[in-house]
């Protein structure tokens, strides 16, 4: 468990939102339009204001395109979270005409993120997180009241992606070219990185053949001009590679959801959209099998949002978050063992044996 909760406030379709206690493997299932992507971009937001806390509101088209059409006259941006460790993290965005001098933005951050711990006085702003020194000195004082500390932020602050395969318009100009980005556009080069480490090349061929049943080997060439790398692929039917043009978009979209956890050995929180476009049912069910066995492994928080009906399948009602709209608003319900009934689970999703709303309304 990552977040022991969160509390967004007129972010798009999050008027008033929340969750607890996420699991470290999660998928936030919904129709079409009931706000599932404006969870993972709230998401990626805050991870923004983090890193970027006067830049932020530019890089997703200015406060007035996330602002909440449904908000209360007045009403403030605000997000709230709680790690499992105590840590908060909490800020908020007032309206306001006043222009900042340097910024595109007619609206200000009225109130800097701070983060705090529960119940303490201790407590920096967000320009302390971006300086490591700053940082140490906060986590000195927890080592010092003998405090639990579990780094839960420091993992959704430095190792944040987003992924929705082939979303252009979703990319950020600050995306580091380390990371993939959202589209997976520098999926060669993340590919490059992951096969440079011969025990992370071992390990991602195996799952690679687990998934693609025709798939014998992946190879990658560094250009000696400008270092741009190319990867192909090896049939078992085939001596003959197949260059990225040639495969098929299902066998992309593995490869970029798997190059996204092992991008990096450390823990990460992932936000990875529509998993299943392009994919075989059986595919589908072992990439659940997939991010399960990482996520507890390599202590990933990996979070999926999906209107599938064969993913759902394959999920356990503890890993289950129901999203729907009332009036405009998103909403969530989080399932539990104790949710489990006697028939599969995306035929209770579909049935609404959960409860959370029906998909379609006559």
């Amino acid at each position: 468990m990552r977040i022991k909760k969160l509390h967004i406030r007129n972010f798009k379709s999050l008027v008033d939102f929340e969750l607890e206690n996420l699991p470290a493997f999660a998928a936030i299932v919904g129709p079409n339009a009931s706000g599932k992507s404006n969870i993972f971009e709230a998401l990626e937001f805050t991870n923004y204001v983090c890193r970027f806390p006067f830049e932020a509101t530019s890089f997703f088209g200015g406060i007035k395109s996330i602002y909440s059409y449904q908000a209360p006259a007045n009403s403030p941006l605000r997000f709230n979270y709680q790690f499992d460790d105590n840590i908060l993290i909490d800020f908020t965005f007032l309206l306001t005409k006043q222009k900042i001098d340097g910024f595109d933005d007619t609206y200000a951050i009225a109130s800097s993120p701070v983060l705090t711990l529960e119940n303490e006085e201790d407590k920096f702003t967000v320009l302390d997180i971006r300086d490591k020194t700053k940082r140490e000195a906060f986590l000195t004082i927890l080592k010092n009241k003998q405090l639990s500390y579990n780094n839960e932020f420091e993992i959704f602050i430095d190792n944040f992606s987003r992924l929705f395969v082939g979303k252009t318009f979703l990319n950020r100009s600050s995306q580091l070219q380390s990371r993939l980005h959202t589209d997976a556009s520098n999926l060669s080069q993340i590919l490059g990185q992951i096969l440079d480490d011969k025990a992370r090349k071992d390990e991602f061929v195996e799952w690679l053949q687990i998934l693609i049943p025709e798939f014998k080997n992946i190879e990658i060439k560094k250009s000696n001009l400008d270092g741009s790398f190319e990867f192909f692929l090896y049939e078992k039917t085939s001596d003959k590679p197949f260059p990225k043009y040639l495969i098929s978009d299902g066998t992309n979209n593995i490869l970029a959801l798997m190059a996204a956890v092992y991008q990096t050995d450390k823990p990460q929180f992932l936000c990875i959209e529509e998993p299943e476009n392009g994919l075989h049912p059986q595919a589908i069910q072992l990439l659940v099998d997939f991010f399960r066995e990482k996520s507890e492994e390599k202590g990933h928080h990996i979070l999926l949002n999906t209107h599938s009906q064969t993913l759902v399948r394959c999920l356990e009602p503890q890993e289950i978050i129901l999203v729907n709209k009332v009036n405009g608003a998103t909403i969530a319900k989080q399932l539990t063992k104790e949710d489990a009934v006697n028939i599969k689970t995306d035929e209770a999703w579909l049935s609404n044996a959960f409860g959370g709303g029906v998909l379609w309304s006559k």
